[in-house]
């Protein structure tokens, strides 16, 4: 039952990342390689943070390895609950992948078609585009319930 529910949290978070790339350009050569560098350094630098586990006679399952690694990771501060903290997330694939993809998008020179940011740049464009606003519009049930309701102001 939990694998299960595992399952469905990783599928719904990927495809609410993927959803907000349709419309980024996914053909331009600065966004292949900007998931393409996200992708390997997410891959590769928690590897590097995981061997540092404490050498122990337990045997650890595979999402305990990010936080046996943090006790014993190669960054070392001075401050324990810092070191803690560090090691931790740099061993976490997913928070390395976010923290290089987010630097590289907003730091590799682009236009706003290849950022995929060109659709929230006006607010009039956006009420003007009918099939905007039915992405991102209630359902219609529930927009019927609000619309209904005094207490709301609609």
């Amino acid at each position: 039952m939990a694998a299960a529910i595992l399952c469905f949290m990783w599928a719904l978070t990927v495809a609410f990342g993927l959803a907000n790339l349709h419309y980024s350009q996914a053909t331009s050569f600065r966004n292949v390689i900007i998931v393409g560098i996200s992708l390997f350094l997410g891959l590769s630098i928690p590897a590097y943070f995981q061997q540092f586990h404490s050498e122990t006679s337990l045997i650890l399952p595979s999402y305990f390895v990010p936080y046996a690694a943090a006790s014993d990771g190669p960054v070392h501060t001075g401050s324990p609950q810092l070191d803690f903290a560090i090691n931790a997330l740099m061993s976490l694939n997913m928070v390395v992948t976010l923290l290089i993809a987010f630097v590289l998008d907003n730091t590799v020179p682009g236009n706003r078609q290849e950022r995929g940011v060109y659709i929230w740049s006006r607010a009039e464009d956006m009420a003007a585009d009918p099939s905007l606003q039915a992405e991102y519009s209630l359902p219609r049930k529930v927009s019927l319930c609000f619309s209904r309701a005094r207490c709301f102001g609609a």
